[in-house]
């Protein structure tokens, strides 16, 4: 398995490469060799080898150790990988997301293993308006050519939106999506009242618009807070968007917290909001599934094709605070309404997306093709 980032770093794409990675260890017996980067945050260094189901998954963070976004690290990235893949003797070689498609390529035109590319999302199909930095074409322009113009064995879509335009570039493509830890969570802690987002507190994920919309309504649910958990790059700005709007003692910036706390979360929220420009298929709206908890979306790519309207979560326009609002003020003043959602929500996440389904079907594909 190849991945861009892991921890300290928050994403879909560290869980989903960990959890498939244990799950297919004990339940199809593989032996699975994660590389990924070492990385340094806040001044601690993350490099260190770590082991999963007893030795059965090892995760191997390669140098050099940088921040995630400098320029030298994640072009080694690309590069450190590979003298362990030719000496490796692997029959898969399984790359996620962006960067390590380079070296999944290289793997499959120097070894004999077989390779399976998985694309979480992908700004291929919405690029305008996600990246304004003046090396947004480029990053486009390369994505582009490590998505579509590179040969893999087999492509896996984690939603059904992109499997027609990868088929358009690749012979063997199919939608596995995200899958979820049902047993961590099925709290069952009193629900509150409060408003929830968990998740990084980046451009795409418009928490500026939940801020906004949560100062329309704050007044009239004086029991309601605004509970914001995540770190990113946004958070000063988010900080000083709350006291600009005269709320910052209603929004609360728990920031990163443990596992046991996002559980609790999860568990304890009135509503989860997911108010996103895209996603691939996020993590945190199955998690808040799992939980129960009443979901509120935007209808946009990697998230509309998995809610049901009305059934499993309600759907609001991306970048419309005032329609966030109204939809935040239906759950609020009809919790027993929301709650529907939420268990209607437990039901399909238990039917459709453990990670033992996902395992099953990744270990099918992976016997087809090896």
């Amino acid at each position: 398995m190849l991945q861009d980032d892991w921890w300290p770093r928050t994403g879909g794409g560290p869980v989903h490469v960990k959890e498939l990675s244990v799950t297919l260890a004990e339940n199809f017996d593989h032996e699975i060799d994660i590389y990924t980067r070492a990385l340094q945050q806040d001044g601690d260094q993350y490099k260190q080898t770590e082991q999963f189901v007893d030795g059965a998954v090892t995760l191997h963070r390669l140098g050099p150790c940088t921040e995630y976004w400098n320029p030298i690290g994640r072009v080694a990235s690309m590069a450190a990988p590979l003298p362990k893949l030719f000496t490796g003797d692997y029959d898969i070689i399984h790359g996620h997301t962006f960067l390590p498609a380079m070296p999944t390529r290289l793997g499959k035109a120097v070894t004999d293993a077989s390779t399976v590319f998985t694309v979480h999302g992908t700004a291929i199909t919405s690029g305008v308006g996600r990246d304004t930095s003046k090396l947004a074409g480029a990053k486009l322009r390369i994505e582009r050519q490590f998505v579509l113009g590179f040969d893999y064995d087999h492509v896996i879509s984690v939603n059904n939106e992109h499997v027609g335009m990868l088929s358009d570039h690749h012979t063997d493509v199919s939608c596995i999506p995200n899958g979820v830890d049902l047993d961590r969570f099925s709290g069952d802690l009193e629900r509150g009242s409060d408003i929830l987002f968990l998740g990084r507190l980046a451009p795409k994920k418009r928490v500026s618009d939940l801020i906004r919309a949560f100062a329309q309504l704050e007044a009239e649910f004086l029991a309601t807070d605004l509970i914001i958990v995540g770190t990113g790059p946004q958070k000063e700005e988010l900080v000083g968007l709350a006291n600009d709007l005269n709320i910052d003692d209603r929004v609360v910036f728990e920031g990163r917290v443990s596992d046991e706390e996002v559980t609790r979360h999860y568990a304890s929220a009135g509503v989860f909001v997911l108010p996103s420009v895209w996603e691939g298929h996020p993590l945190t709206l199955l998690e808040a599934w799992a939980s129960g908890a009443p979901v509120i979306a935007t209808s946009v790519e990697g998230i509309e094709e998995f809610v049901e309207h009305g059934e499993t979560g309600y759907l609001v326009p991306p970048k419309s605070p005032d329609e966030l609002a109204e939809g935040l003020r239906l759950a609020l003043e009809d919790p027993e309404e929301a709650r529907k959602w939420g268990e209607n929500a437990r039901k399909l996440v238990e039917a459709e997306y453990s990670w033992e389904g996902v395992a099953e079907r990744t270990h099918q594909l992976y016997t087809d093709i090896a």
